[in-house]
C-alpha cells in the first residue's frame, strides 16, 4: 500500500453499507410484485364480470382460454361399464396439464367439472352449477356421489379460471355406469 490508504479506508461505513442493502431488499421486493398479483385469486363474480366486459368490447377479445391437444383427461374410477353401489367415489385423472383452484388464472391449468347425466351444450360460456354439473372449484381431484339407482353418464371437462372450457376443449371420454340398489361403497383400489 503505497498510497498509505488503508483496507478499511475503501470499505463503506456500516450505515452507507445497510443503506445499500435495504435499497437492494426493496428493489426486489417491488419486482415481485406483478408476479404476486398475477397468482392473485378473484372471486366467481369478479371473474364473470371481466369476462362480460371483454365480450361487450367485441367478439375479438373475448376469447377461451388456450387448453392443450396433448392434455388427457380421464375418469380413473369408476371404469365404463362398471356396477357401482348407490355411494361411490369418482377419482380423476389428468396429464400434461395442471390442476388450479377457481379463480386461479395460471397458465397451463384449469379444474374439474363433472358431467352427470348431460352433455355440455355451450363451450363458449362459464360451466353452469347444479346437480348435472358439478364443480370442483377448489382443485379438488376426488369425490364421492351419490345416485339413485339406474344407469348413469359420467364425463369431466376442465374448465379455466372462470369455469369456461379451455380451446380446444380438454373433456373426458364419456362413461356409463350401473348404480345398483344396495348402499355399499364402491372404492377404487387404486
Amino acid at each position: 500500500m503505497t498510497s498509505g490508504t488503508s483496507v478499511l479506508a475503501s470499505r463503506p461505513s456500516p450505515r452507507a453499507a445497510l443503506g445499500a442493502a435495504s435499497g437492494a431488499v426493496l428493489w426486489g421486493l417491488l419486482s415481485v410484485v406483478p408476479l404476486l398479483t398475477a397468482a392473485t385469486p378473484v372471486s366467481a363474480a369478479e371473474a364473470s364480470a371481466d369476462r362480460k366486459a371483454g365480450q361487450q368490447k367485441g367478439a375479438d377479445t373475448a376469447q377461451r382460454t388456450p387448453g392443450r391437444k396433448d392434455a388427457w383427461l380421464y375418469i380413473g374410477w369408476p371404469n365404463n361399464g362398471q356396477v357401482v353401489g348407490t355411494r361411490f367415489k369418482v377419482w380423476f385423472g389428468l396429464r400434461n396439464f395442471g390442476v388450479a383452484p377457481a379463480g386461479v388464472h395460471k397458465d397451463g391449468t384449469g379444474h374439474h367439472h363433472l358431467l352427470i347425466d348431460t352433455d355440455l351444450k355451450n363451450f363458449d360460456e362459464p360451466i353452469p352449477s347444479d346437480k348435472q354439473h358439478l364443480h370442483f372449484g377448489k382443485g379438488q381431484t376426488e369425490t364421492v356421489l351419490e345416485l339413485p339407482p339406474g344407469r348413469h353418464t359420467l364425463q369431466l371437462v376442465l374448465a379455466d379460471a372462470d369455469h369456461v372450457p379451455h380451446d380446444p376443449p380438454i373433456m373426458s371420454k364419456k362413461i356409463t355406469i350401473t348404480v345398483r340398489a344396495d348402499r355399499s361403497p364402491q372404492l377404487s383400489a387404486r
